[in-house]
């Protein structure tokens, strides 16, 4: 009786450190969401101690794309100047 209740306690634990290493890893989308932000930011915290990180990690690399996805937007939503853009484009006359 007591080694059929081990037993039986042994398998939950093997079925749920399974079912835990194979959950799917979080999306680009869902590291874009602003809810996500901080999850976002301790992502990348975590996958830059690794640098082969985004190559096999798939959430890293999601996070990455994510994070660079997110900075584009950003670029394209931040104006310039007249004054800066003819600054830019005299420099690029001169050279």
């Amino acid at each position: 009786m007591k080694n059929t209740i081990k037993l039986g306690l042994l398998s939950a634990m093997i079925i749920g450190v399974f079912s835990a290493c194979s959950s799917e890893p979080k999306s680009v989308e869902y590291y874009k969401d602003p809810k996500n932000a901080k999850e976002l930011e301790a992502k990348i915290k975590e996958c830059n101690k690794n640098a082969n990180s985004a190559k096999n990690d798939t959430e890293c690399a999601n996070a990455y794309n994510a994070e660079y996805s997110k900075s584009l937007e950003n670029a394209k939503n931040t104006e310039i100047t007249d004054e800066e853009a003819s600054k830019y484009l005299n420099l690029k006359k001169k050279q």
